[in-house]
């Protein structure tokens, strides 16, 4: 699951063991993706959320950052639009239209 931060108009995370960042101000798109996951184990079975942020770049490539709840998902958002006031949050239609328009 994803480790990441919001710092200095920077994404920092990792992947694998590479130390990556993204500047926020190459990004076009930020949204959320929920999966709900039910499991059953020896004892019962229960149902859990993973949580996405995707993010899109001028250039077209795409992050996806996972998360193991909703509310860490939320909380990255959240800090992308302070970093970045302009960014188009969310899945909206316009959203993908402006997305669209980019490339």
């Amino acid at each position: 699951m994803a480790k990441v931060t919001v710092e200095n108009g920077k994404i920092l995370y990792r992947k694998f063991l590479t130390a990556c960042e993204l500047p926020v101000a190459d990004l076009v798109w930020a949204y959320l993706q929920q999966e709900d996951v039910s499991a059953k184990m020896c004892c019962g079975s229960f149902g859990a959320e993973i949580g996405r942020v995707i993010v899109l770049e001028r250039n077209g490539k795409k992050e996806v950052f996972q998360f193991e709840s909703m509310q860490e998902a939320r909380e990255l958002l959240e800090k992308l639009k302070e970093a970045a006031p302009d960014l188009a949050i969310g899945y909206t239609e316009e959203n993908r239209k402006r997305f669209e328009k980019e490339m």
